[in-house]
């Protein structure tokens, strides 16, 4: 699990960093809540983690219209896996 600073202290980057996380319901509850503060007073942010559910919920789109055999869950979990092991350095 992903830990989030501060909100008055939090670098963009920081959300960057944690977005899949975010998005998946993946953070404490505190963190969670300092995301969402960021998030308020950030609108590059707000629309990057906007792009990143709106992509998220394209591809689940286009899987269902394509049947069981579509790459897009496949691209989904490529891009998680990617990240974990990003933060595993």
């Amino acid at each position: 699990m992903t830990t989030v600073r501060d909100p008055a202290l939090l670098e963009c980057r920081e959300v960057v960093e944690v977005v899949s996380d975010f998005l998946d319901d993946a953070l404490a509850a505190a963190d969670r809540a300092r995301i969402e503060q960021h998030l308020l007073v950030c609108p590059p942010c707000a629309g990057y983690v906007a792009q990143v559910k709106a992509t998220i919920v394209h591809l689940a789109e286009l899987a269902a219209a394509d049947g069981p055999s579509a790459p897009a869950p496949t691209l989904v979990e490529a891009f998680r896996q990617w990240k974990r092991k990003g933060t595993d350095r």
